[in-house]
């Protein structure tokens, strides 16, 4: 199949060859020609070089000098000096101490010491030890003058003081029953009446004041009540009047 196809290269090219040949002989003379030239004159190829630039980082900046040690002070010299001069104080240890011996005696002594107590006799009181000659008898170290010994009792009030609080009650040392009036009986009114009485300072009653009750009943009621006597009633320790109340009972029950 093959055998009747035409072909490519009918005839060979003999000039190839030659061709290669020539050029191999250019390239030997050019290589020879820069050799020797380089070689003759290498001052002027030396001219003609590539320019580069060539980019490198700043070095680095030098290590700083040592610095000197500064001078020290001549006074820690002079207190190494003085330390040096001061001579060692050595302690003595102290000398003991010699314990008296306890020896019985050999004889009884005549005459034996006696102890006297020197306490004030009785019924004289006993002052500060630092007092002041003269001063006041059972005294308190450090006090006033006219302390609490020579206060001035209080005033008694002027008014009569009403019972409570502070003031109590006085107790009743005579009572006296009231009457019971006819007209009240035969009424058959009973109640109780309530006044408000003064009582002075020896405990007596001076005046009664009606309060609440009965008509028919109040006027036997305070009749009654102004017989009364009572205890005393002492405030800060001075009698002193009082305003009380009391009260009254009727009774039909208890009636003579």
């Amino acid at each position: 199949m093959f055998d009747n196809l035409p072909e490519t290269i009918p005839q060979k090219n003999k000039k190839k060859p030659r061709a290669i040949l020539l050029a191999a002989g250019i390239h030997a003379v050019l290589v020879s020609t820069i050799i020797l030239v380089q070689m003759v004159m290498p001052e002027k190829l030396g001219e003609f070089q590539l320019l580069t630039t060539l980019y490198m980082a700043a070095p680095p900046p030098p290590p700083p000098a040592p610095l000197s040690e500064a001078p020290r002070p001549q006074r820690h010299v002079a207190e190494k000096a003085a330390v040096a001069q001061t001579p060692a104080v050595v302690e003595q240890a102290p000398p003991p101490v010699e314990k008296p011996e306890m020896t019985a005696p050999v004889t009884i002594p005549k005459d034996i010491a006696k102890i006297v107590d020197t306490r004030p006799p009785a019924g004289i009181s006993r002052g500060a030890s630092s007092g002041v000659e003269s001063g006041v008898s059972d005294g308190l170290l450090g006090g006033v003058l006219g302390g609490a010994g020579s206060v001035p009792p209080l005033p008694p009030p002027s008014a009569p003081v009403r019972v409570g609080g502070n003031v109590k009650q006085p107790r009743i040392i005579h009572i006296e029953q009231p009457k019971y009036p006819p007209e009240a009986k035969r009424a058959h009114i009973e109640g109780a009446v309530i006044l408000e009485a003064t009582v002075t300072a020896e405990g007596s009653v001076d005046k009664v004041k009606v309060i609440s009750g009965p008509p028919m009943l109040v006027e036997p009621a305070v009749e009654a009540v102004s017989h009364w006597k009572y205890e005393p009633t002492y405030l800060n320790g001075q009698a002193v009047p009082v305003i009380l109340t009391a009260k009254i009972n009727f009774s039909l029950a208890n009636a003579q």
